[in-house]
């Protein structure tokens, strides 16, 4: 494995419980294929906008509800999106500080501000030397935009940089910049990785 200088952490599916999948899936009536569920969710034009943060989360439910034709208000979508993040993963928070200080230890994650206040609430950000989240750098993964504002912030070569995301997509995104990139659901698979790679 490569000597890397920098771990760079997706958040929901990685460090913190997610529930979006299975709920869009019964809402949208679909089967909970992960990556298909992921696909649909960041190919409609409500949820960049909101995961940029070009509209606050009210207007974003409004949106989202006709973008998706789903049958429930944008209130009680508003509702049911708060709880999609639910509570850090067993053993998540315990393998962050693990890392040792040599390691750049950065988040990339697409999340709108509504969302990132739970997050907060968790105590997870200050665990991190940096955060670079999709509503305040103005792209989200998979577009290369996202992994260079990342880069750029940790002024770090692609290849310096160990990528850790749930998302197949954004797998393959960083691995075409040239960034150790794996797919990785859970702090379990997420220390193999790290261990593999000689960080932990």
């Amino acid at each position: 494995m490569r000597r890397v200088s920098g771990v760079l952490f997706d958040i929901g599916g990685v460090l913190v419980g997610l529930d979006g999948v299975p709920s869009l899936a019964k809402l949208l009536q679909i089967d909970p294929l992960h990556d298909e569920i992921h696909r649909r969710w960041m190919a409609c034009p409500s949820v960049v906008r909101h995961e940029t943060g070009q509209i606050a989360a009210d207007q974003f439910a409004i949106e989202v509800v006709q973008d998706l034709g789903l049958s429930l208000s944008p209130e009680a979508f508003l509702a049911e999106f708060a709880g999609w993040l639910t509570a850090p993963l067993p053993g998540a928070f315990e393998l962050v500080d693990r890392i040792p200080s040599a390691y750049q230890v950065a988040a990339l994650s697409n999340m709108g501000a509504y969302q990132w206040t739970r997050i907060q609430a968790m105590g997870l950000p200050s665990r991190f030397d940096a955060l670079y989240l999709s509503h305040e750098i103005g792209h989200v993964k998979p577009s290369p935009e996202a992994f260079q504002a990342a880069l750029a912030g940790m002024a770090l070569s692609p290849g310096e940089v160990l990528f850790l995301d749930d998302g197949a997509a954004n797998v393959q995104a960083a691995r075409a910049l040239g960034i150790e990139a794996h797919l990785v659901r859970g702090p379990a698979e997420a220390e193999s990785v790290l261990q593999a790679y000689g960080v932990l």
